[in-house]
């Protein structure tokens, strides 16, 4: 072995006649590495981006939701009390929270744009899931809990409640804390009705359909807003895990048939469609390129063979087996292989590196983020430079072979047919 690899690394390098195949070696290991550096950041990518959106859905939304339109809930205590006990799935429930949600439009100055209401009792909220994170200041939802707990106390209620917006919402209406804009009473007939509200905070989900339309505001201040009384339109619920949501919510919608259940997933249903349609095509990309850089050594090494009949004869004048000749190209493929696998590793750690270090562009509307998140994968890595090299190793197997059935009568005489 250790002569059939010192063989196979000294045809690595150009002989003193032709330097040909030395930037042929060159090229391959070059070819092998953007291969490799290619598809390590394009998954990094696509994981980190279904990772990302998945982290942040989970942030801006419960794992469930469930509505009574359009009635609300009277009581959504009783009604919690009830998902509690309840022997199939209420082991399941970690925490739930009543919300009223509706549609209106804000204003400022000049300034119009639609937005989703959402009222929450932040204490409650938290439990559910933290938007801690991401608001700012975090003092906001501070604000948001004061102004229910004085309700509760039976103090007055504040003239001017405390909202939390979007943080592109804020930039769209160009509001600032502590300015005072207006939301048009959704139950009122016609734009000209519209109450103030307090600027407390801003919500950065990094989703940018949430950040253009959310509007927080305490549950009392919402009811107050769209007429709901003491009624609220739903309750969030925070299962122990979130990946049993669609199954949960399927089990509670057959037991409340005129409630409407929605899992996190399901909101954006079209998306994970999508990523798994992506799945298959990257797969396909993959294979791609592994023909690609099989066909790239089979040539690298075919050119060797061809030119080394006359040292493979003379190796077998002086005793080398068949096995030892086909261990010299396959270790020359291999090493092929593994050095523009990890030079391809290094490369793609530096793109992925660059990618989420110095973002070089937003992304457009359609897409969940602003930015191009990169997820760094072990198995990613490792799978992907072990495949490479897996399959310049197959790529060896036939020149080997080839090289093997050189005779080395005809090969020293320079007329060998084994190619």
């Amino acid at each position: 072995m250790k002569f059939s690899r010192l063989i196979a690394f000294r045809y690595l390098h150009a002989s003193r006649e032709n330097r040909f195949f030395s930037w042929i070696t060159i090229l391959a290991i070059l070819g092998i590495s953007i291969g490799v550096a290619a598809l390590i950041v394009v998954l990094s990518v696509f994981n980190g981006f279904e990772t990302e959106v998945r982290t942040r859905m989970l942030q801006a939304n419960s794992h469930i939701w469930v509505t009574n339109q359009p009635m609300g809930f009277k009581d959504p205590a009783a009604w919690a009390k009830s998902v509690f006990t309840n022997a199939q799935y209420g082991h399941e429930v970690k925490a739930m929270a009543p919300f009223v949600y509706s549609f209106s439009m804000a204003k400022k100055d000049s300034l119009v744009s639609g937005v989703i209401i959402r009222g929450i009792i932040p204490k409650q909220q938290e439990k559910v899931q933290s938007s801690m994170p991401i608001i700012q200041p975090p003092s906001a939802l501070q604000d948001l809990q004061r102004e229910i707990n004085d309700a509760i106390a039976g103090k007055p209620r504040p003239e001017v409640p405390k909202v939390i917006l979007g943080s592109d919402l804020g930039k769209n209406l160009q509001a600032q804390l502590g300015d005072v804009i207006r939301i048009i009473d959704p139950v009122a007939k016609g734009l000209s009705t519209s109450r103030p509200y307090k600027v407390a905070g801003f919500y950065n989900s990094g989703l940018q359909d949430m950040d253009k339309r959310l509007v927080l505001l305490s549950l009392q201040a919402a009811q107050d807003l769209t007429g709901m009384g003491k009624r609220v339109t739903g309750l969030s619920i925070a299962l122990k895990n979130p990946e049993k949501a669609s199954l949960v919510a399927y089990q509670m919608g057959l037991d409340y048939l005129d409630m409407t259940f929605k899992d996190w997933k399901s909101f954006n249903s079209r998306f994970f469609e999508i990523m798994d349609g992506e799945r298959v095509r990257v797969g396909f990309i993959v294979a791609l390129v592994g023909i690609v850089a099989a066909f790239n050594i089979l040539t690298t090494v075919f050119v060797s063979v061809s030119q080394r009949q006359r040292d493979i004869s003379i190796l077998k004048a002086l005793g080398a087996t068949n096995s030892d000749i086909m261990k010299v190209f396959l270790i020359q493929s291999s090493a092929i292989g593994i050095g523009g696998s990890v030079l391809g590793v290094i490369l793609a750690g530096s793109i992925s590196y660059s990618l989420q270090t110095f973002p070089l562009f937003d992304l457009p509307d359609p897409y969940f983020l602003k930015t191009l998140p990169v997820s760094y994968s072990f198995s990613v890595y490792a799978g992907i430079c072990g495949a490479a090299s897996f399959i310049c190793l197959c790529a060896g197997l036939y020149p080997a072979f080839i090289a093997s059935r050189v005779n080395p009568t005809e090969g020293i005489a320079g007329t060998g047919h084994a190619i």
